[in-house]
């Protein structure tokens, strides 16, 4: 008889998380194969984004992560490793799914940790957000292979003043991308 290894059903769930998380990146498509394995385990490595105590702590793992991912995600066809943003903006839906919409590491956790995540910001986002701060955005690339780490801070900056200031602080950076990709991509 063959021996399964079995887990709790709370990690088989996150798990579970993490793959539809995954899945949901477009980003995916420009990766080598096997890298969604990859991704899976260290976004499960500990610390992990989803257990995180304080935004900092979010943070620090974030960067962790995204800086991993230049060094150990390479892009299909042999065309280098992938960029901060490219990687940011992959984890960035996959938290969003962990997070936002499965819920984990539980509900009450969530909605704190709701807060601290960023945009999943794609192309069309950052030329629309370019247009409506062109001072700001005066240095960006066209693309997220362009995007490294401050970049990508700057991004998310831009993304926060913008919900300050057009949606009078009513929604997180991840419903921004909820209502904006939409928008954006019809």
């Amino acid at each position: 008889m063959h021996q399964l290894k079995l887990s709790s059903s709370e990690e088989a769930r996150l798990h579970f998380a993490v793959e539809i998380g995954l899945a949901s990146s477009a980003m995916m498509r420009l990766y080598q194969k096997g890298s969604t394995k990859v991704l899976q385990d260290k976004i499960l490595a500990k610390p992990r984004a989803f257990e995180a105590e304080t935004e900092e702590q979010y943070k620090s793992i974030h960067r962790i992560i995204c800086n991993w991912g230049t060094r150990n995600i390479e892009l299909s066809k042999g065309n280098g490793h992938a960029s901060y943003g490219q990687i940011a903006k992959t984890l960035d839906v996959a938290l969003k799914v962990i997070i936002y919409f499965c819920h984990l590491p539980d509900c009450d956790k969530s909605k704190r940790i709701s807060k601290w995540l960023n945009a999943p910001v794609d192309t069309n986002m950052m030329a629309w957000l370019k247009k409506l701060y062109p001072e700001d955005a005066k240095s960006w690339p066209t693309t997220l292979g362009g995007v490294d780490d401050d970049l990508y801070a700057s991004i998310q900056r831009i993304v926060r003043k913008f919900i300050d200031e057009e949606r009078s602080g009513d929604i997180t950076p991840v419903e921004f991308d909820n209502i904006y990709w939409e928008a954006l991509n019809r």
